[in-house]
């Protein structure tokens, strides 16, 4: 043992740097919201980056990975109130005494604004210093022979002809501090105030059990010093809250949006709502299946516009338009898809290019065609009859938004004919009806939006007034019927059944019915001896369907059914007279 000694201060210093890594926002941000669930539970962050030669330290997105060493940790606040009230010094004075994991290498407080992308934020690296004491620090020529035995196979500090050592490495020469980056164990503290132990050594700073390649520091404590120091547990101090670039103990701000991919700000904040949904309304919502829904919506007018926005709000970008038609003068103040520059294009092909300008991750494609219809020669086409089928297989759901009620007669039949989920939507002037059919699968097989005629679908727009060729409607009556529209797929592919299949609502007496409709065995669309016609004639028989609405009749077997009924009135009208 060398006789030199010198006098030292009991002062952990602190001088590390502090970076913090774009990642680590976007680590924060997942974290927060799908394993915590908005909670503030302290955070571990086990994965940083310590660089002790460099003092500095790295948080990144693999702060989090878990790991059994925990070097710091993270307390992130739900509000900037919460963060600002914190008592800081009690925070970490509490982690010293208590023993709990506020006392690690590092701990930081923070606010983390998930929507706008902005960290404020505060390290604390835990410097203890004892007041009113002084010590004879001997330097050791031989470390083993003063060091406890369980000691010997970690890592050290040691003082040697007055330079300090990290085990063989300089890292300090004619020190008057002893630097040590808060490697220490509560125990430590106990041993400095329990001065009734006779140990000849006064500080054991040890690491917590879980953390490797941490220091040891050995000291011997001169005996006149021992015995005219003695110190409470008040006298030992806590500080190490970094301070910023002009050296003032204030927290720091990042506002990490500027640093980000903004297609990935976009796709984070957009999903972020959903999110808040789950964890605090609906924990059991399918987020995931929900986004993974392929929609088809045939009509790109009014409805069609309102029920792909809805859709985006769901987190459904999967989404395709089919619409023959073009963005009129009319229609940008009614269809919120379109703007003034629009008008004159086609219309599907307008909607899918706007729906990602409002979301450019949206996967959105279009078809400008004619929907082939029952009555309308000119619109019976084989290749486009290929195409409706081909994208109603594709899709998961399709929403029938078209002007025509006859236009809507195909769709359906292909839809039923391949178990596809079907939302009709349609308005009139101060009402609307939506309603939900479709999928085999289920067992009380819900009529269409044919199960109630008795008729097969005409021509209704040949002879059409003025009127008649503009949906001519209360504004909000379209809003409120694609809305509607929209929960009720949801709601059917979150729960898997309804409790209705139609809803009738009237804005004239602010009143809605809900009911469900069965499946009307005679159906032009969906009875069993269309749908298997379809299935055994494919195009040979949507042609002949199509161009005549009295095969459909006798076919589904509503002219025999009408028949029936003639009769039964005329056999009451003879008993009446």
């Amino acid at each position: 043992m060398s006789s030199n000694s010198k006098p030292y201060n009991l002062d952990f210093s602190q001088d590390f740097k502090v970076f913090i890594d774009t990642s680590f926002f976007s680590e924060l941000r997942d974290y927060k919201i799908h394993h915590q669930k908005l909670n503030s539970d302290i955070i571990n962050l086990p994965g940083s980056n310590i660089n002790i030669a460099k003092r500095t330290i790295t948080l990144s997105n693999k702060s989090f990975d878990k790991t059994p060493t925990v070097f710091g940790s993270l307390l992130n606040f739900n509000t900037i109130e919460e963060f600002k009230r914190l008592d800081k010094v009690k925070y970490i004075k509490e982690g010293v005494f208590d023993n709990n994991t506020k006392f690690n290498f590092f701990n930081v407080i923070s606010f983390a604004d998930l929507k706008k992308y902005v960290l404020v934020y505060w390290v604390n690296i835990p410097v203890l210093k004892v007041r009113n004491l002084t010590f004879e620090l001997e330097y050791l020529d031989s470390f083993d022979e003063h060091v406890p035995e369980e000691y010997h196979s970690n890592n050290f500090i040691y003082i040697k002809n007055g330079s300090i050592f990290i085990n063989n490495d300089l890292i300090a020469q004619n020190g008057e501090t002893i630097v040590v980056p808060n490697l220490i164990k509560t125990y430590l503290i106990n041993e400095i105030l329990d001065l009734t132990k006779t140990s000849e050594y006064l500080l054991y700073a040890v690491s917590k059990e879980s953390v490797t390649n941490c220091y040891r520091i050995v000291s011997k404590l001169n005996d006149k010093v021992f015995d005219a120091a003695p110190f409470t547990k008040e006298d030992v101090l806590v500080s190490g809250w970094e301070k910023n670039g002009e050296n003032k103990l204030i927290p720091k701000i990042i506002n990490f949006s500027t640093l980000l991919d903004p297609i990935e700000l976009n796709k984070q904040n957009v999903s972020l709502n959903l999110q808040l949904m789950k964890w605090r309304i609906k924990p059991d919502l399918k987020l995931e299946h929900i986004s993974q829904q392929k929609v088809l919506i045939i009509g790109a007018g009014t409805l069609g516009c309102y029920v792909s926005r809805c859709l985006l709000g769901w987190g459904i970008y999967n989404i395709t338009f089919i619409d023959n038609g073009t963005v009129s003068h009319s229609n940008p103040v009614r269809q919120s898809l379109y703007g003034f520059d629009d008008i004159g294009k086609s219309k599907a092909q307008a909607a899918s290019e706007n729906l990602k300008k409002i979301y450019p991750l949206c996967n959105s494609n279009y078809i400008n065609m004619k929907i082939p219809m029952v009555g309308h020669v000119d619109s019976i086409d084989e290749e486009n009859y290929k195409t409706l089928q081909t994208e109603i297989k594709k899709c998961d759901v399709v929403f029938l938004l078209m002007d025509s009620r006859e236009s809507r007669w195909l769709p359906t039949l292909v839809a039923k004919a391949e178990n596809k989920i079907v939302i009709n939507a349609a308005i009139g002037f101060d009402s609307y009806v939506v309603m939900k059919h479709g999928d085999l699968n289920e067992d009380d097989h819900l009529g269409c939006y044919y199960c109630s005629d008795i008729v097969a679908p005409l021509d209704s727009m040949s002879n059409q007034t003025l009127d008649q060729m503009c949906t001519v409607t209360r504004p909000g009556c379209a809003m409120l019927a694609s809305a509607t529209a929209v929960e009720l797929f949801v709601t059917y592919i979150q729960d898997g059944k309804l409790p209705h299949n139609q809803i009738r609502a009237n804005l004239n007496g602010f009143s809605s019915t809900s009911n469900s409709v069965a499946a009307y065995k005679f159906c032009s669309a969906c009875s069993n001896n269309v749908v298997e016609a379809y299935k055994a004639d494919d195009w040979l028989f949507a042609e002949k369907a199509l161009k005549n609405s009295k095969y459909l009749e006798d076919l589904c077997g509503i002219t025999q059914e009408n028949l029936k009924a003639q009769q039964l009135l005329e056999e009451m009208e003879d008993l009446l007279i």
